[in-house]
């Protein structure tokens, strides 16, 4: 018998980490324990079904602002009610925000803030948001982080006590999943990320010039959305590097590149939560290499499963690059390490067990 009902709010309607990991957690569960909704926008979340069962309901509007998505909250709260939801669990902190403050004058469900990357940053959004979690603390049933610096970061720096909190890693279905033992001729090295400043792939442009001079038997291809404004195809360009790097831009199904690839590098500047990507490369035996920043560290295993670097240090990821393009034992030794490290901590079955305990104890 389904105990409780709860409904997965995102700020967006495109496709990211956060959408992928909670649908088919959405999708693993009981009909109509998770029922998914978007917030803004007309994009691909709204077209497909992300591998799943599940529609997800609008609640948006075509044109994003602040205004529309405060409608957007109240239409996804009327919702709420017709449907006997139990809990709202909120990707985005404005409209968690905007949700706690209508929850002050009306009955709403117990708010859950989801929190999907580690806000710790002196940025502005940053900054702002650890002001907003210290004023709501007190309308906010629960906080679910996807690592456990996201967790530190919110009781450190926003004074939530710690029993309001879990950490509850993304989880991948590993039966889904193969090794797969790539024999590419020339060497392909893949990075899935959005193009965003955090992410650092202007800088990765660098590392890229600096690889090729040592080995030009390898392909680069960088799979994202851009929200660069195309500043990232421009310096490719500037670089002559076209010959080199394929931009096929957002790939809707990951395993298909994946399966391309022999390693996966991500060149995020700013702390993570719990990168799908990563997760999803390592199911595939693809050894990591990233900057040693919170949250991947939380996934990658240094000389293991991959290379964690010294942030900003150019000179050792591209030696590690080098290193692992030299050497096709070493990327099936950390690919098949990665492979099991998923198998055995980061299970969809896990992750589900995890949210219905939480739930149930608030």
């Amino acid at each position: 018998m389904l105990k409780f009902k709860t409904l997965i709010l995102f700020s967006s309607s495109e496709i990211g980490g956060a959408e992928k990991s909670l649908s088919r957690l959405a999708n693993k569960g009981e009909k109509n324990e998770f029922i998914l909704g978007s917030l803004s926008g007309d994009g691909i979340l709204l077209q497909s079904k992300m591998n799943t069962n599940l529609e997800v309901n609008k609640f948006g509007f075509k044109k994003t602002s602040f205004f529309n998505l405060a409608l957007s909250c109240i239409k996804a709260l009327i919702f709420s009610k017709k449907n006997n939801i139990d809990f709202l669990y909120i990707c985005g902190f404005k409209a968690c925000t905007i949700i706690r403050i209508i929850s002050i004058f009306i009955k709403t469900p117990k708010i859950i803030h989801a929190i999907r990357w580690n806000p710790k940053s002196t940025n502005k959004d940053d900054t702002i948001f650890r002001k907003l979690e210290k004023i709501f603390i007190f309308k906010t049933s629960g906080w679910i982080c996807n690592s456990r610096s996201a967790k530190d970061t919110l009781v450190s720096y926003c004074g939530i006590p710690q029993e309001k909190i879990i950490t509850i890693y993304n989880g991948i279905d590993i039966s889904e999943k193969i090794i797969n033992n790539n024999s590419n001729v020339k060497k392909v090295v893949l990075t899935l990320s959005n193009f965003a400043p955090r992410k650092g792939i202007i800088e990765y442009l660098s590392i890229i010039e600096k690889v090729i001079t040592l080995n030009k038997k390898v392909t680069f291809i960088l799979a994202g959305r851009d929200d660069m404004n195309g500043i990232i195809h421009k310096k490719i360009k500037e670089k002559k590097l076209e010959k080199f790097i394929k931009t096929p831009g957002f790939v809707y199904d990951a395993n298909e590149v994946l399966k391309k690839a022999d390693l996966v590098v991500l060149p995020s500047l700013l702390p993570e939560g719990c990168p799908t990507s990563i997760l999803e490369a390592m199911s595939f035996g693809k050894p990591v290499i990233g900057y040693d920043i919170n949250g991947l560290n939380e996934l990658v295993i240094n000389n293991k499963t991959g290379f964690l670097i010294p942030l900003n240090d150019q000179a050792s990821m591209t030696s590690c690059i080098i290193e692992l393009l030299s050497s096709s034992e070493l990327i099936e030794k950390f690919g098949i390490n990665g492979y099991n490290t998923v198998k055995n901590n980061f299970s969809l079955n896990e992750m589900l067990r995890k949210h219905r305990n939480y739930l149930a104890n608030l």
